[in-house]
């Protein structure tokens, strides 16, 4: 009698690997939800399972505080130094300080389940 279960994985084998999206790709997937396309032909769109479209719209709350907190904070700090006329504000700067505001918030006020790296906007990460 044969098994229904297949072998396990050998390494190096063609297993499909997790992707992790960003931030800014979990706001892209959720504007395309919200202009009315369907769980599975948004998932198609951007290559992804059905069911982690749908896992993206639960959490869609939790992805959109995360970025209107790191926002204004960034606002703020950005306000302030223009406020103190310190010509250092470049584009570095502000990424620099957009990962330290994310990493003290996350560290301040973990989200449930926590956020992986790759979960912020593109001008954060280096």
């Amino acid at each position: 009698m044969s098994s229904k279960r297949s072998a396990p994985p050998t390494p190096g084998s063609s297993e499909k690997k997790r992707k992790v999206l960003s931030l800014a790709e979990k706001m892209d997937v959720l504007a395309v939800i919200d202009s009315g396309l369907g769980w599975s032909a948004t998932g198609k769109k951007f290559g992804l399972h059905e069911a982690t479209v749908r896992t993206i719209w639960k959490t869609r709350e939790k992805i959109r505080q995360s970025v209107r907190r790191v926002l204004m904070s960034l606002a703020r700090w950005i306000s302030e130094q223009v406020d103190q006329r310190k010509s250092n504000v470049d584009g570095v700067a502000i990424r620099e300080k957009a990962r330290s505001i994310y990493d003290h918030l996350a560290e301040k006020e973990p989200l449930d389940p926590p956020l992986p790296p790759g979960l912020l906007p593109p001008w954060v990460v280096p």
